[in-house]
């Protein structure tokens, strides 16, 4: 007959509390493998292998509740598979934290400013959407039809030449530089604009360990200034630049009408000035609107969608018309693949958010239309460009 443990017993030998194992057996966990003639619980052999498996998962992470389903499935997912996907949910449980630690940061490196707690929900917010662009980035790289490195190309559209004088604002971590070190042309002299507590400290330290390997007369500094403060711009406007850039920035100014004004100033009359904005995605918004008729579904909110982004680019592009003699809108292709219906799906509530219950309450419907319609001959592209403006003030 084997040998049976009471709970003191079986505590002792597995290094935790009785109290510990009362609530294992509460939460369905761990039930007693029978009971003396005293009515006291007692284990087995098997019953401390549970309790050791309990007590692996809790110390990596898992709740009580996700160790219940992983007991209660222990037969259909692998020990690789638990660990995986616990894996993948820590690391973005740190990335989450790493975010709010740069959220803290941020106020903290501002508080000399005499800040009120508005302002510090302001600089939150702005730092959690500059954290959703470069969440964007990486899902883009992930998902790159051509291959090419996005910065390559935004690289490629401004033609630096020799002697470029550079205004670069909201520079952030500088992958329009990093990603094009060795076609920095020389004596080219980048000035890049953004405050402390943001991703742009990454690049300054980048800075001082590889500034002496650019190319010669060439320069990249980094000054930390709000560029919403009328100091800050007073500075600028000590000297003039042949190219200015405000890549990804427009979304965190409270004023862009008073910031492209001073653009316009500083900007030296042969000068380019780039700048990007959130509008209308045409091809993938042609795409999407075709694939939910097909699907059936009502194509409203998607219509509704590329309306409200028409009319914000034609508010846009009046603004920059107001400021500059000649505005070019420059399409870069950004292609998209994709190789599930998951992922399509995903694309799809990224794209229409503000939809996410409709389209969740349709999920099966749509992922069963991707499968069998766009994805039946395995992965689908999706066309579609990033919409840039180059502006370039009036002659004369």
């Amino acid at each position: 007959m084997e040998e049976k443990m009471t709970s003191g017993e079986m505590a002792k030998q597995a290094g935790v509390s009785q109290k510990a194992l009362r609530i294992y057996d509460e939460k369905g966990l761990l039930k007693p493998a029978g009971y003396s003639e005293g009515n006291y619980k007692l284990y087995d052999k098997n019953s401390l292998i549970i309790l050791e498996k309990i007590i692996a998962l809790k110390h990596i992470g898992f709740s009580l509740e996700e160790i219940k389903s992983n007991l209660e499935n222990d037969s259909l997912t692998s020990i690789k598979d638990i660990l995986e996907n616990q894996l993948e949910m820590m690391n973005k449980k740190i990335y989450e934290l790493q975010k709010s630690a740069k959220c803290i940061e941020a106020s903290l490196a501002r508080l000399d400013e005499n800040l009120d707690w508005d302002d510090i929900a302001d600089i939150i917010k702005k730092m959690e959407m500059s954290q959703g662009a470069d969440e964007r980035r990486w899902y883009a790289s992930e998902h790159a039809a051509d291959g090419i490195e996005w910065y390559e190309k935004i690289f490629d559209s401004l033609s630096f030449e020799e002697n470029d004088t550079v205004l670069d604002l909201g520079c952030s971590y500088g992958l329009l530089w990093r990603k094009n070190w060795e076609r920095i042309p020389k004596k080219l002299q980048v000035e890049g604009y953004d405050i402390h507590g943001n991703w742009a400290d990454d690049l300054y330290d980048y800075l001082k360990e590889t500034r002496s390997t650019l190319p010669e007369g060439s320069d990249i500094q980094v000054i930390f200034s709000n560029l919403e403060k009328e100091e800050t711009w007073e500075r600028i406007a000590q000297k003039k630049y042949s190219k200015i850039i405000a890549h990804y920035l427009l979304s965190y100014l409270n004023d862009e009408v008073s910031f492209i004004r001073n653009v316009a100033n500083v900007l030296t009359p042969a000068g380019i000035f780039s700048v990007n904005h959130y509008g209308e995605a045409k091809k993938e918004y042609d795409f999407w609107e075709k694939t939910i008729k097909d699907i059936g579904l009502d194509v409203s909110f998607a219509l509704k969608k590329r309306a409200e982004r028409k009319d914000m680019d034609a508010d846009f592009e009046k603004l920059l018309s107001e400021n500059f003699g000649k505005v070019e809108k420059v399409l870069l292709p950004c292609p998209l693949t994709f190789d599930t219906a998951e992922e399509l799906f995903d694309r799809l509530l990224r794209k229409y958010p503000e939809c996410r219950k409709y389209l969740e309450d349709n999920k099966r419907v749509i992922e069963d239309y991707f499968d069998n319609n766009i994805l039946k001959d395995g992965s689908v592209t999706v066309d579609m460009d990033s919409t840039f403006y180059h502006c370039y003030k009036s002659e004369g």
